[in-house]
């Protein structure tokens, strides 16, 4: 397996090897061995190794010949026979390895619009596994879904409630920027929760070294009655997505894939500096299943966030309704319909 970046590469990357460990194959983690790397795959079972690519810029070119002559070294000396890419600058030397050895490549996107090592690799693989309906019909291609933690099948919002320690009677917001955190979604959430004419609960996952900042700019919500939650990041996602009625979030493809699988209403705020516009059009296959609202950054004023908060969080009944619109784009168990599809064309054994 190779992936490397954030959690929306690294998160499927690891589901599908503890996957593949559990049907007895062996597996190797590649990754670029960047902290956030190793902050998440902290605790695996899987075995790691690193490619490490440099800074971009000056010199790219020619630190990517070099990640490609190390990736090659590194397939032959582990005896290699498939590579699975989950994205992020490494999976382009190894993938172009795996080629150069003549090993199948197989890719996995979880976004609507493929990614640039995708669309890089994409003449090469054997396949491609989508997490979202493509904007464009992409060769080799299988609707899969995203490969997500088991804990993500069957959420209980009581439980989970009762786990975190929030009450039964107030409404809950997840505020998650991803793995890393959003600046703006830091700044003005607060100030929109600030100005609410209800208490609510909150949860805001602010980043590492944010949280505290972050918790200060909620005070007064937190003197009218609210219950604020923030912390720098949390690894029981599910837990989170199941106590919540509306989730405020980013639109990266695991995101998006981990409220369609608890069945969630969403506020998304794309990303808004991808050349693709990944996030929007991630946004846009749930807006149009009437499962969530999608606002530009552009467009995210705290008085726009102010306005769709009210809107969602006082008609429960359409909260609701968006998180079984969300649920319905479901495919099922991506693992299972993978590594199916995987034995059926070959390429396990």
């Amino acid at each position: 397996m190779v992936s490397s970046g954030t959690g929306g590469h690294l998160w499927p990357a690891k589901v599908l090897a503890d996957a593949l460990r559990e049907e007895g194959d062996e597996v190797i983690l590649l990754t670029e061995g960047r902290a956030i790397e190793r902050a998440l795959l902290e605790g695996s079972k899987c075995p790691a190794e690193s490619i490490e690519l440099g800074r971009a810029g000056v010199g790219q070119m020619f630190r990517l010949a070099g990640a490609g002559m190390r990736a090659r070294r590194l397939l032959r000396e582990k005896n290699i026979q498939l590579v699975i890419s989950t994205g992020g600058r490494t999976s382009v030397p190894v993938g172009l390895a795996a080629k150069s050895l003549g090993i199948p490549l197989i890719l996995l996107e979880q976004n609507a619009v493929a990614g640039r090592a995708n669309r890089l690799l994409l003449p090469f693989a054997q396949r491609i596994y989508l997490g979202l309906p493509p904007r464009r019909s992409l060769p080799r291609a299988k609707m899969t879904g995203t490969p997500l933690r088991r804990e993500f099948r069957a959420p209980d919002k009581g439980q989970a409630r009762r786990r975190l320690g929030l009450r039964s009677d107030l409404p809950v917001l997840l505020v998650t920027g991803g793995s890393q955190g959003a600046d703006v979604l830091n700044a003005r959430v607060p100030q929109a929760v600030n100005q609410l004419q209800k208490p609510l609960q909150v949860v805001h996952l602010s980043g590492q070294g944010r949280d505290l900042d972050v918790r200060l700019r909620y005070s007064r919500a937190l003197e009218a009655g609210s219950k604020i939650n923030v912390l720098p990041m949390a690894m029981e996602m599910a837990t989170l997505y199941a106590a919540a009625d509306l989730v405020l979030c980013r639109g990266g493809g695991c995101t998006v894939a981990e409220l369609i699988a608890v069945g969630r209403a969403g506020i998304i705020i794309p990303y808004p500096h991808h050349r693709d516009r990944q996030q929007f059009h991630n946004g846009r296959v749930l807006e149009g299943a009437g499962a969530a609202v999608v606002v530009p950054q552009s467009e995210f004023t705290v008085e726009r966030c102010q306005q769709v908060l009210e809107e969602l969080i006082s008609d429960p009944e359409r909260l609701v309704k968006m998180g079984e619109a969300a649920e319905a784009l479901g495919t099922g168990d991506a693992c299972r319909t993978i590594l199916a599809d995987l034995r059926e064309v070959g390429s396990l054994n």
